[in-house]
């Protein structure tokens, strides 16, 4: 599908690579524009959002934000589970609702803190 391509492009082109953080890892995070960009595209292609961690920057290093902002902010991270009675279109539907709102309550709690945003998603 072309949005996965688009998608694959996109974290090559503008993601950051967790590797530093988490070797062996093939994750990479994304600016909340990009991250929206990216929920678009997966939507497009139909592929369910199964959670997000939420990053932010200190000396130029990524780090999880609820290590650097405090334990009481791991809320940020989300995750959506399909539900045995769900069909795939309304989980899929709800995983991208749970992105958005996982990537605008991140966002927002950052601007606060004058702190970066990054999103890494589970897909």
């Amino acid at each position: 599908m072309e949005s996965i391509s688009t998608y694959l492009n996109l974290l090559k082109e503008k993601g950051i690579p967790l590797s530093e953080i988490n070797p062996g890892s093939d994750e990479v995070a994304l600016t909340v524009n990009d991250a929206l960009q990216a929920l678009d595209l997966l939507r497009n292609s139909k592929t369910a959002i199964l959670g997000g961690d939420i990053l932010s920057e200190e000396n130029n290093e990524l780090i999880y934000a609820y290590k650097l902002w405090g334990e009481e902010y791991q809320y940020l991270n989300w995750y959506c589970n399909k539900d045995d009675n769900e069909s795939k279109i309304d989980y899929l539907q709800r995983s991208y609702v749970a992105a958005r709102d996982g990537i605008i309550n991140a966002s927002k709690k950052a601007e606060q803190l004058n702190r970066k945003c990054y999103i890494v998603f589970v897909i």
